[in-house]
């Protein structure tokens, strides 16, 4: 085990991504993100798009796990659905490409693990898997990722929804069946980060809870007197 994987044990993945229409969906102010998260103590960041990709790489030395979302008319966006989007990342920069290892992914693009597989192989780059439930991670740890991410638990048809919370039970069953586990997805708190360390977690992604000051002020302001009753 060596590069990010290494890099990231036991730490704080920061991921710095703004959707369209956000006032942050800026390349420099994502760059910007990226440095802040660096100077306060992350081991790695998570980086949407290969432009982000290469601003942030310009201007810290964390390592960079890259993805790009593929955005459809209807549903979510599919996370490096397709080998070229990984190429496109890799030549960029990014040190590793997260791909989503779905049920859903795989209706529409074929078996991610074919995918996990030809990146390692083809790219030289170690791959992050993003599921939604055990039989996910389990398969995509067979196929040889590199580690295999929460990210998409209570997004899918295929996992039940999370009320809000963090699934740290899916962390801590991937993770008692040998599995390089890291917790992502609507973790918010120091209270999440620890729990999911105890549950074995390998590293922590931590993404609009650090970098999304309009989600953060919604949420604060909802609590107001004034925003109770609007």
């Amino acid at each position: 085990m060596t590069g990010t994987l290494m890099a990231i044990r036991d730490g704080l993945v920061v991921s710095c991504q703004a959707p369209d229409g956000h006032p942050l969906r800026r390349t420099p102010v994502i760059a910007l993100l990226a440095e802040c998260a660096e100077r306060g103590g992350a081991v790695g960041l998570r980086v949407n798009h290969p432009d982000d990709v290469r601003a942030v790489k310009d201007v810290v030395r964390l390592p960079v796990i890259g993805l790009t979302k593929v955005v459809r008319q209807e549903g979510r966006a599919l996370i490096t659905p397709e080998y070229g989007l990984a190429e496109q990342l890799v030549a960029a920069g990014a040190d590793m490409v997260a791909v989503e290892a779905t049920e859903e992914v795989e209706a529409l693009y074929g078996d991610p693990r074919a995918l996990v597989t030809r990146i390692r192989e083809g790219l030289g780059v170690q791959v992050m898997a993003d599921v939604s439930t055990l039989e996910e991670g389990l398969r995509a740890w067979d196929a040889g990722a590199d580690v295999v991410s929460s990210t998409l638990s209570g997004y899918t048809p295929a996992s039940p929804g999370a009320g809000g919370e963090p699934d740290l039970d899916l962390v801590a069953r991937l993770a008692s069946r040998g599995v390089r586990t890291v917790a992502e997805g609507r973790l918010a708190t120091t209270g999440h980060v620890t729990t999911a360390f105890a549950a074995g977690a390998w590293a922590v992604v931590v993404g609009g809870a650090v970098t999304d000051p309009l989600a953060i002020t919604r949420r604060l302001a909802a609590a107001t007197p004034l925003g109770t009753r609007r």
